[in-house]
């Protein structure tokens, strides 16, 4: 397929009623549920009656114990009952028209009151026509009432934000607008600044006019301002958070919640998120912390429809797997996984030389190349490391995409931006090796970046100065940086404890960057797939759903040590509060339920003859014990031994379908074990080398060595002679390369197993443990049974007697070993 026919496919065409929901936690009025009834007799002595009795056995005495409902101990716990404590958040559903829903969540208590019509002139005019999603939520705002509007990226959140910041600039109040890294934070301060003049910034850079009544900073900052009893955060009306998604990150998450937690109850908000499924869930925890409406704006409408393509690496065009209807193509994206296994060596991905750089024309330039041709461009092309960036917008540099009059006014940008450094700071390395790229419409953004450049670098781009934006991961992060195509180069990353697949939600986030709203009619996605990522991996970050917003809240020496300086505040105070703990709480109810189901069903048990069936029971239970404790002495070696004499039958009672009989005269049925030496070196197993007799569990050991040796391309244990591979053996130590995944890790960690009672394929399941592995979930053992898989590479041979695929060695003289006898007499023989 020639160049030209590689992005062919981008030309194929294909009144107002308040509903009250039940609420989302059962009030219980009264629990009359009970096991035991107090009876008054004429001497007012009490007994007891029984409805469900345990007995218990002691020194052969049965007593009668009153079984205590467990329902009983729930209700009983705490002063005013175990449910006081539980969250009742009260739901209703606002009647909406077109493609959003709107629902309010409200406090125990407060009873709900339809929003009103504003009065008076808006705070913010826009010069187009609002979403319905945004009109909704800048109702709420001019209700004064906070609300979380939860959209896909690039669809107008900001638009919300920002009328937010006109209103309490309107009515003289102050407003904070948080974000999560400081590449948004600049630019929501040029952008608000722009407009509004009263705004200040404030991060760990930078602190620009601190006494604005519009306050731009990080979460980090806010944190801290509320920890130290900050003047600001008394005065504060509006807290705006950006990307609370964000809240889910497993270090920096609960920052998020500490901040919300510390805010006053006074304070409204308004969060933007990408598409969750539980922001109803994050609205009751915003409604029971700070005892407000809270309302949730939710629309799952792209604005610009997204294509999203398979490239195999290696191969010639690419694949539509998901369009912009939303709808899977299932023929597609086989033919994209069988493309993958028919170009080779291909597959493995862009190849790199031993100084880190690429050695060929890679994936990434071809398509590059191609999205400039097609006038596809800007594109922003996602990496996963700082240096992949770097190499893979080096390689591109060869071409150029700016015009002569775009390079003039680039240079004059750049030369306008770091005459804010001083001499020295222009001689930097970074600052002279970055303009050429730029003049050539080419951009690098990540974190190792100088702030100036990182800046400059976002002006360029939202001017259409650069046309193909090397980006990490950050750059998705609420930065209102639309491209026309989004490219990855991969889709694994290094999250800091393991190199893992990217995750559907962080997919999502990343994509929703293609497609810029009233310039494209529909942005175009493309996902570079190896050999390393199976159909099922592949189709569950393309096709998958957005990440849930789980809390990710624990307490940290920074956190205690902070709190001690906060008076009435102490951990106990944040634990209870904390988003993780009402996530559990809103678990109850569910639990509780099933709880008195199974209690109902526990109590319509009626059995005949109990005292005698208990006593059974009872018996039973201590003759197996007795059982057990016989089985164990017996099969001691001292007690056992001496009866495993040659020509007894020895009776095995076990699991399998019935008893069998061990002959120890008959050979053939000790074959289960054996003491021969015999293999090569590399793939002996343990008990091989130390002679401790050994069965087929050392196939599976022998397994995990070709499976390393087929994966890195060299075995696990080597060195020049055998013994010193016999140590490393035995020590069971093995090093795992960088690009092996968690999976094979685990595969190979239970493969190449010293214990043979936890090595796989030795255990109870047998081959099944293997077969069912993560690491083969794209394995059809049944094809591969059935000869219906062909095999990747079939070697050319002549005849039956061809060497020719093997190496040749030359042939070493015999040599008589020295301490033989007769060595000399049989020379000549």
């Amino acid at each position: 397929m020639s160049d030209d026919a590689l992005f062919d496919v981008f030309d194929q065409d294909e009144p107002s009623a308040i509903v009250e929901l039940p609420k989302n936690v059962t009030i219980i009025e009264q629990i009359t549920t009970t096991t035991t009834t107090i009876i008054k007799e004429e001497n007012d002595s009490e007994k007891i009656s029984h409805d469900k009795r345990v007995w218990e056995e002691d020194d052969d005495q049965i007593d009668i114990t009153i079984k205590r409902n467990r329902t009983d101990l729930l209700t009983e716990t705490g002063s005013g009952g175990f449910f006081e404590n539980v969250p009742r958040m009260q739901i209703h559903t606002v009647e909406t028209i077109e493609s959003c829903l709107h629902e309010v969540v409200l406090p125990p208590n407060f009873e709900y009151v339809p929003l009103k019509a504003p009065i008076g002139p808006p705070a913010k005019e826009y010069k187009f026509n609002l979403d319905p999603f945004q009109r909704e939520a800048i109702t709420c705002l001019q209700n004064n009432q906070s609300v979380l509007v939860s959209a896909h990226t690039s669809a107008g959140k900001t638009v919300v934000a920002e009328y937010a910041v006109a209103m309490a600039l309107r009515d003289k109040q102050r407003v904070i607008y948080t974000t999560p890294i400081k590449a948004l934070s600049n630019q929501k301060y040029r952008e608000l600044h722009e407009e509004f003049k009263d705004v200040g910034l404030m991060t760990g850079d930078v602190t620009l006019n601190p006494s604005a009544s519009c306050l731009i900073m990080t979460t980090e900052i806010l944190r801290s301002m509320l920890y130290r009893g900050s003047e600001i955060t008394r005065e504060v009306a509006w807290v705006i958070f950006d990307e609370i998604h964000y809240l889910r990150d497993k270090e920096r998450g609960v920052i998020w919640e500490e901040t919300i937690i510390l805010l006053p109850d006074n304070v409204h908000y308004v969060f933007l998120s990408a598409t969750i499924p539980n922001a109803k869930q994050f609205a009751e925890w915003i409604s029971f912390l700070h005892n407000q409406p809270c309302h949730v704006v939710y629309t799952d409408v792209r604005p610009v429809p997204l294509h999203h393509y398979i490239y195999p690496a290696g191969a010639d065009g690419l694949h539509l797997v998901v369009d912009e209807m939303g709808k899977f193509r299932e023929d597609n994206f086989s033919s994209a996984m069988a493309t993958l296994r028919d170009v080779g060596d291909a597959a493995k991905g862009d190849k790199r030389g031993r100084r880190g750089g690429l050695k060929t024309e890679t994936n990434v330039f071809k398509i590059v190349k191609m999205i400039m041709e097609r006038n596809l461009a800007p594109v922003i092309v996602f990496s996963f490391s700082k240096k992949d960036c770097e190499t893979y917008a080096c390689a591109i540099a060869k071409l150029d995409f700016n015009s002569e009059d775009e390079k003039h006014l680039v240079e004059e940008v750049f030369n306008n931006a770091i005459d804010l450094l001083s001499d020295e700071d222009k001689k930097l390395p970074q600052i002279n090796t970055v303009l050429p790229l730029l003049k050539r419409g080419v951009g690098i953004h990540h974190s190792g970046l100088l702030p100036i450049i990182k800046e400059t670098i976002e002006i360029l781009f939202g001017e259409g100065l650069i046309k193909a934006l090397f980006a990490t991961e950050t750059f998705s992060m609420g930065l209102n940086m639309p491209a026309r195509t989004v490219l990855f180069t991969a889709a694994r990353k290094f999250d800091g404890k393991e190199l893992r697949w990217i995750t559907s939600g962080e997919y999502i986030q990343m994509s929703g960057r293609a497609g810029r709203r009233g310039k494209d009619e529909r942005g175009i996605v493309v996902l570079i797939i190896d050999e390393r990522m199976s159909p099922t991996t592949a189709k569950d970050i393309v096709k998958g759903k957005a990440d849930p917003l789980n809390s990710a809240f624990k307490l940290t020496y920074n956190m205690v040590l902070n709190l001690l300086r906060v008076e009435g505040i102490n951990p106990e105070f944040m634990l209870e509060r904390s988003f993780y703990q009402f996530q559990h709480f809103s678990s109850i109810p569910a639990l509780y339920e099933k709880l008195q189901t199974c209690e109902q069903q526990y109590d319509s048990i009626k059995i005949e003859n109990e005292e005698e069936v208990a006593r059974y029971y009872k018996l039973k239970k201590k003759l197996e014990l007795v059982q057990d404790q016989i089985a164990i002495m017996i099969n001691e070696p001292k007690y056992l031994l001496p009866f495993l004499q040659p020509g007894r039958l020895v009776t095995v009672a076990g699991p399998g379908p019935g008893p069998g009989r061990l002959n120890f005269l008959d050979p053939n049925t000790m074959t289960s074990r054996t003491w021969t030496l015999c293999g090569t070196p590399e793939y002996l197993a343990p008990e091989i080398i130390l002679s401790k007799g050994y069965n087929k569990a050392v196939d599976w050991w022998a397994l995990g060595v070709l499976v390393y040796e087929m994966s890195a391309g060299y075995p696990p244990f080597f060195a020049d002679q055998p013994i010193q591979i016999y140590e490393k053996i035995v020590s069971g130590k093995v090093r795992y390369p960088s690009h092996f995944s968690g999976d094979l890790k685990d595969l190979l960690r239970n493969l190449l197993q010293v214990d043979l009672t936890k090595r796989y394929g030795n255990l109870k399941n047998g081959v099944d443990d293997i077969k069912t592995h993560k690491w083969f979930s794209a394995t059809d053992w049944i094809a591969i049974y059935q000869r219906k898989v062909e095999a990747p590479f079939v070697p050319k041979t002549k005849g039956p007697g061809d060497a020719s695929n093997f190496d040749e060695y030359e042939e070493e003289p015999l040599r008589i070993a020295t301490t033989e006898k007769f060595g000399k007499e049989f020379e000549e023989f």
